[in-house]
């Protein structure tokens, strides 16, 4: 029900001492890995109970902070068996054992910056993109297995789908033209939810693409078009659909199977950062995004209506958001404001009436729930943290 929808905010966690860019929950939900400008990783835990219920005594503590990154991090994935946890750094990709916080490689290939990063599903290896347009699939323990070679697109995020059978990328286009099966372009006057329109002009340099290759052959499946930058890309749970956020403002569904844009959501602020979106809820059945306003914002996937608008983080943008693998009533968020918070449902005992779905405004209780204290960690309560003591 619309009514359990992860509203309150309960955690605040406040160890990071500059802006909070990316967030990843492990696979069985006990764990929440972080990435800073401030050059490091923390992995967050929480209590046993967090992993099956939104109970109102969670424990939370920075289990490791991972350090020696030489550059600010910007990408996290968690191993399928949750033992390894990836971390990028410009061009750089750290392995890190998650039980204890040593890195056990770090890797270099790539001539760029690293802009993303994804496990397989089998679970045997990882894929790494970046802006030098390489995609390289790497071993479990950070070996080269093969690469894609350079391809014409400055890669700003990837994803494989779950059923192992497509890799889908985006990025700016660096070639004069891709070799594509559909091309789209996009007015940006034109009224939401307007399907794009076929265009038979070349697109210039620099336009941006969703490309999606066969993930065995490696050949492009499907090449798509689009005006204002692509920062980001997530993949449904059933490998239907490919969640894009689109500068400027807006957040793209994209039906692979039929290779056509299914819906608009609208309402949140993009122009000038990377801000990384997700599917959450019942069978994925949210929309949820950061926004450069500060807030968090909520959308129906089906009906692409807007269904909240959560304030609470301070000034600047709210960067990434991550819902819950195990509670369907939880995500997490993080921002500039060096924080990440976060969201349960109300407790049972908060009835929310029909008047609280209103898009037009902020949650009733923003920063906490009656009865449900409010957790803050702050760097001051770090001292007994286990820190990382691996050599760059």
């Amino acid at each position: 029900m619309e009514s359990d929808f992860p509203r309150v905010t309960n955690v605040i966690l406040q160890v990071h001492t500059d802006e909070v860019w990316n967030i990843a929950w492990s696979h069985d939900g006990l764990y929440l890995a972080s990435a800073s400008r401030d050059k490091n990783a923390i992995i967050w835990r929480t209590g046993p109970s967090a992993a099956h219920e939104a109970g109102p005594h969670q424990d939370w503590t920075p289990h490791f902070v991972l350090r020696d990154h030489p550059y600010p991090v910007g990408c996290l994935a968690w191993s399928k068996d949750d033992s390894v946890l990836l971390t990028s750094s410009d061009n750089y990709i750290k392995l890190w054992n998650t039980k204890t916080g040593v890195c056990i490689n770090t890797v270099n290939e790539h001539t760029d910056m690293v802009t993303a990063l994804s496990w397989l599903p089998d679970g045997l290896g990882f894929i790494s993109g970046g802006l030098d347009c390489r995609i390289i699939h790497w071993e479990a323990d950070g070996k080269p297995h093969d690469a894609w070679g350079a391809t014409a697109l400055r890669i700003t995020d990837l994803a494989v789908t779950s059923d192992f059978t497509r890799l889908v990328t985006v990025g700016m286009e660096i070639q004069p033209r891709l070799p594509s099966t559909i091309e789209v372009t996009q007015s940006r006057g034109a009224p939401d939810g307007d399907a794009p329109t076929p265009s038979g002009g070349n697109p210039s340099k620099g336009a941006h693409w969703m490309i999606v290759f066969d993930l065995t052959t490696k050949q492009t499946e499907l090449s798509i078009c689009l005006e204002g930058e692509l920062t980001s890309v997530k993949v449904s749970q059933n490998s239907q659909y490919a969640l894009i956020n689109h500068s400027p403002d807006e957040i793209h569904l994209w039906d692979l199977k039929a290779g056509r844009l299914a819906r608009k959501y609208t309402g949140q602020r993009q122009g000038r950062h990377v801000i990384k979106s997700c599917f959450g809820g019942i069978e994925g059945k949210f929309v949820v995004s950061g926004s450069e306003d500060g807030n968090v914002y909520a959308w129906h996937r089906d009906t692409g209506a807007l269904l909240e608008v959560l304030a609470g983080h301070g000034e600047g943008t709210v960067n990434s958001v991550a819902w819950h693998p195990r509670n369907e009533r939880m995500f997490a968020s993080c921002s500039d404001d060096n924080t990440i918070r976060i969201w349960e449902a109300p407790p049972p005992q908060l009835s929310i009436d029909s008047n609280l779905h209103n898009p037009s405004r902020t949650p009733a209780f923003p920063d906490k729930g009656k009865g449900k204290p409010q957790q803050r960690w702050d760097e001051d309560d770090v001292d007994s943290v286990s820190d990382s003591n691996a050599t760059p």
